[in-house]
């Protein structure tokens, strides 16, 4: 059986950066993007852009290094 993959997850941040391409290979531009604190668990709300079936580009404020947690939902 084989699994469709339905959501990805990751770390992002360099501490400068204020915009941030995430390629999530969900094959669509219907994903819902959340992102959240990794220390604290805060909801962060940035800019988002679908920018092709595979990949988001965040924009905000500059993201503290590896501590903002992306999440990519594929919506079906």
């Amino acid at each position: 059986t084989y699994k469709i993959a339905r959501s990805f997850t990751a770390n992002i941040g360099d501490g400068s950066a204020t915009s941030i391409a995430v390629t999530h290979d969900l094959g669509t531009k219907d994903v819902i993007v959340q992102l959240y604190d990794a220390t604290t668990y805060e909801t962060i709300y940035a800019d988002v852009d679908r920018t092709s079936t595979n990949e988001v580009t965040i924009a905000g404020n500059s993201f503290p290094s590896n501590n903002i947690r992306v999440i990519v939902s594929k919506v079906i």
